[in-house]
């Protein structure tokens, strides 16, 4: 971790144990403390753009999972990651 982000957490979890807290929770305060609301935004639009185009398989994996955490609401469950993840391959 950066000396950035090993502060956060050290008062995150001054304040409220994390182990109550769910993923949701966590990634909405990581997000505000490290995300302006315009970069989540830019971001969520990346992702709903997003297609392979001349990436490998492994490379599309990878930034699709990236940029699929600020679209979770796009993505509610495992299997919509999945169709949506395969209906942009090639």
């Amino acid at each position: 971790m950066t000396n950035r982000a090993q502060s956060w957490w050290e008062v995150i979890q001054s304040k409220r144990d994390p182990r109550t807290w769910t993923w949701s929770e966590f990634k909405r305060q990581f997000e505000m403390q490290f995300f302006s609301s315009y970069q989540c935004s830019i971001n969520e639009q990346e992702f709903l753009a997003f297609k392979q185009g001349d990436m490998s398989v492994l490379e599309y994996e990878r930034r699709f999972h990236d940029l699929s955490l600020f679209a979770s609401q796009f993505i509610a469950t495992k299997q919509h990651m999945i169709d949506r993840l395969r209906d942009e391959l090639h």
